[in-house]
């Protein structure tokens, strides 16, 4: 069944489109592509279409299935979530179109924000499309919603290329939403679910859902996901410094002005700053998708390691003030972080470089779930199985002054830096 199925995608020329079409063309399926024609040797027809149009007579001849990808990001601006923006004019008649001819499946594009409550309009905007198509009669038919996470790789267009472009401008970046949770999902991997949910015989099996999820299954921090980027696409640490949300959508509107500096969209950042991590497990199971983790799609295990290895002596070096730091304990506490299931966090160079500017990072309190927090307790508990250094004496009068200065100094530091390893 699944060679003789001719595939019908709309918004094709887009940063998912345009690899779905190389995908299901490379596995034998038929494709034909509606909106901005199209003179790709492995696209069967090529339909001239715009969101809001009718589509031309014929376009649904022998169609098994329609992969609605289609966006339009200018009407988000000027109609947002209203029911004149053309996203959703267009979808519902796109879908009554393909179900009045005898489409077998409707496969709508949708994300992981999809909520009324949404903060930006793109998000609203899914949801109010998703309301509209299933109250669409499709007897017999299939109508999908799938929602998509956080998606990365391929070619730096969209929001994959804003977050290149961030990643890449400087080792300290002022951002919002750093504890927000999101799930980064790479593009091949969202294309292989697109498909999968396409031609499955029955996608709605046991374990999947009318609105199935293709997002990472184990959500990260917006801050970890940033610190991911950079290190894999510059090999380097960097500096997050949490900002307002005010201040975020500020600097969205003054990106405009600076030149040489990744124009940003209020939209996107409103996005990321409303994000809710969503279950995606039993539908990835369900599909065959095997989400990897995002280091290794980006070829760069081993530079995760040997950061690994460097946070976990300065961790040692700093929870034994310097009198702990053997290869034996070093390579005794990685293997308790892989136990976890933890990579590196991402510390500054400079605090690898100078362990005891942990202590501005460090919370006030232990508290389950705080990355940085969980692991000096683990390379306490390898401090003081090590035998103790031979050279050991009692702290001084002057010592204790000492350590209490540091302490008052890095106070406001740790009320501010305490929750960026969360």
């Amino acid at each position: 069944m699944g060679r003789a199925q001719h595939l019908l995608i709309s918004g094709a020329s887009g940063y998912i489109g345009q690899r779905f079409v190389e995908l299901a063309a490379s596995r034998g399926f038929k494709v034909s592509t509606l909106g901005t024609p199209t003179s790709q040797g492995t696209v069967r027809e090529s339909y001239e279409w715009r969101l809001g149009d009718t589509p031309p007579t014929g376009t649904f001849q022998g169609i098994t299935a329609v992969i609605h990808l289609g966006h339009s990001w200018a009407s988000d601006s000027t109609q947002k979530a209203s029911m004149d923006n053309i996203n959703v004019v267009g979808s519902e008649i796109l879908a009554r179109a393909a179900f009045a001819a005898g489409v077998g499946r409707f496969v709508f594009a949708s994300t992981t924000s999809a909520r009324p409550t949404a903060l930006n309009a793109y998000g609203r905007i899914k949801h109010l499309i998703e309301e509209r198509l299933q109250a669409l009669p499709h007897p017999g038919q299939e109508l999908i919603c799938v929602r998509i996470g956080l998606v990365y790789g391929g070619p730096e267009r969209g929001q994959y290329g804003v977050m290149a472009k961030l990643a890449r401008a400087a080792p300290i970046l002022p951002m919002f939403g750093l504890d927000r949770k999101v799930q980064p999902i790479h593009l091949d991997e969202v294309c292989e679910g697109l498909l999968a949910v396409a031609t499955l015989t029955s996608p709605a099996e046991p374990g999947s859902a009318r609105c199935p999820v293709l997002a990472g299954p184990v959500p990260m921090t917006f801050a970890a996901w940033l610190r991911t980027l950079r290190r894999a696409l510059t090999g380097k640490g960097m500096l997050l410094l949490p900002i307002p949300i005010w201040a975020a959508l500020l600097a969205c509107d003054l990106t405009r002005f600076v030149p040489f500096m990744p124009t940003v969209d209020r939209e996107r950042v409103l996005g990321l700053a409303g994000t809710e991590p969503m279950d995606s497990t039993a539908d990835l199971s369900a599909l065959g998708i095997n989400v990897l983790d995002p280091l290794k799609h980006f070829g760069v295990a081993r530079l995760g390691r040997r950061g690994l290895i460097a946070e976990a002596a300065a961790m040692l070096d700093y929870v034994s003030r310097g009198e702990v730091s053997s290869p034996g304990a070093i390579a005794r506490l990685v293997r308790g972080i892989d136990r976890s299931g933890g990579g590196p966090l991402g510390l500054p160079r400079l605090v690898l470089r100078f362990p005891r500017l942990l202590r501005l990072f460090e919370p006030l309190q232990r508290r389950a779930g705080h990355r940085l927090a969980e692991r000096l307790y683990l390379a306490a508990m390898v401090s003081e199985s090590m035998p103790p250094h031979s050279g050991a004496t009692g702290p001084s009068l002057l010592s204790l002054l000492a350590q209490v200065l540091g302490e008052t100094a890095a106070l406001p530091f740790r009320l501010v830096l305490g929750d960026r390893f969360q």
